[in-house]
């Protein structure tokens, strides 16, 4: 179980302080784009500059559809949706929002809107990243990436069906120790300058 210290900020509560939080630390999103050489120097500059993505509608359709989705996930398999950010248990720099979390915290759900669809289970490297490190710093077992494909109907984005599709996803020790040593790194550039 994740003990109370360890919930961090809530985004939907404080929404300025939970942006404030993260940056004392090393997010599930920083540390995927960190992983490639290129990669770890985007993620510097974007931590520097804290440069905010301007909205647009796939964004838009995000916003719509991810709370869609984590009633689905809810209803089927008992993950609520979380917005809390969480740390890790041995390091406090350690940073991940997980879209949600089971009630006993040995699951936890990753929620995308795409234009593609991954039911042939290969997810792009970045998210497998981002829910690996979520793993570590929950310390659940295991993840439900769940995702909506989005279609252009005259347009304006839609779903592209019914029900959000899923796949589970276990812990990968060898890739979050990859990711424990690029967050380090990353963290030791960001905060010393």
């Amino acid at each position: 179980m994740i003990t109370a210290e360890r919930f961090v900020a809530h985004k939907g509560y404080f929404p300025q302080g939970w942006l404030l939080a993260r940056r004392g630390g090393v997010t599930a999103t920083q540390v995927a784009k960190a992983a490639t050489k290129a990669g770890f120097e985007q993620a510097v500059t974007d931590y520097i500059d804290d440069a905010q993505i301007p909205d647009n509608p796939y964004m838009a359709f995000g916003r719509d559809f991810e709370p869609v989705i984590a009633r689905t996930v809810h209803t089927k398999f008992g993950i609520l949706p979380n917005e809390w950010l969480i740390s890790a248990e041995d390091n406090s720099h350690h940073l991940a929002t997980p879209d949600g979390l089971s009630p006993d915290h040995t699951m936890i759900a990753e929620i995308k809107t795409t234009g593609k669809d991954w039911a042939d289970g290969v997810i792009p490297i970045q998210y497998r990243r981002q829910v690996q490190w979520q793993l570590y710093v929950t310390g659940a077992e295991r993840c439900l990436f769940a995702w909506m494909k989005r279609i252009d109907v005259g347009g304006v984005f839609a779903p592209a069906w019914f029900e959000p599709e899923s796949l589970w996803m276990e812990r990968d020790e060898g890739m979050i120790e990859v990711l424990c040593d690029t967050a380090e790194q990353l963290w030791e550039r960001v905060s010393h300058g």
